[in-house]
Order: structure tokens, then C-alpha cells, then sequence
């Protein structure tokens, strides 16, 4: 039982987030669609963890679809596009951290 909370904080806390943004970098950069699939799927448990609160209620649940739109701007080409898409993510987790830091 206790291998299963370690998966569920490794997932929900900050490796899960910064795996998903390694990931989604990595895959835009080398242009392979998997690995930003795979950072869109790290990203689901944190976005919905933060969705339930009354500050991040509507914007979270919709980020790891902007993942999903990275991978169709890789797989047609435009990798400023797909980088474009990464960006409200990795704002809302830069809010945060720098949140949790200073407060």
C-alpha cells in the first residue's frame, strides 16, 4: 500500500509536473508526438487535483488538452506553434511554484 502512495505523490506533486514538462520539451524539440502524448498523460493527475480548487476550477481541467495541440502542431510541422501551445501550462505551474515559495 505504501508503493501506491509513493506512485500517487510522485504523480499528483512536482516530479509528476516536471516530468510532464521534460517530456513535452524533449518531444517538441527531437519532434516525436509520443513523448508530448506521454507529458499530456503526466500532466492529467496535477490539472485535475488543482481543477478542484475554486481558484483553478475551469482553466485546469482543459491544460493537458493544450498538450494534444502540441502534438498536432508537431506531427503538421509548426514547432513554434507547438511550443505557442505548452505555454499556458508551464505559466500556471511557474505561478504556482513561485506561490509556493513565497508565501
Amino acid at each position: 500500500m505504501e508503493i501506491l502512495y509513493g506512485l500517487l505523490r510522485a504523480l499528483i506533486g512536482w516530479p509528476g509536473i516536471i516530468t510532464a514538462i521534460v517530456l513535452v520539451c524533449i518531444g517538441i524539440y527531437s519532434k516525436r508526438i509520443w513523448l508530448i502524448i506521454l507529458g499530456g498523460i503526466f500532466a492529467i493527475p496535477i490539472s485535475w487535483y488543482l481543477g478542484s480548487t475554486p481558484r483553478f476550477r475551469y482553466i485546469m481541467y482543459a491544460l493537458p488538452i493544450f498538450f494534444i495541440g502540441s502534438a498536432f502542431a508537431i506531427k503538421y510541422g509548426k514547432s513554434k506553434l507547438a511550443c505557442f501551445f505548452t505555454l499556458p501550462y508551464i505559466g500556471v505551474i511557474v505561478w504556482l511554484g513561485f506561490t509556493v515559495l513565497f508565501q
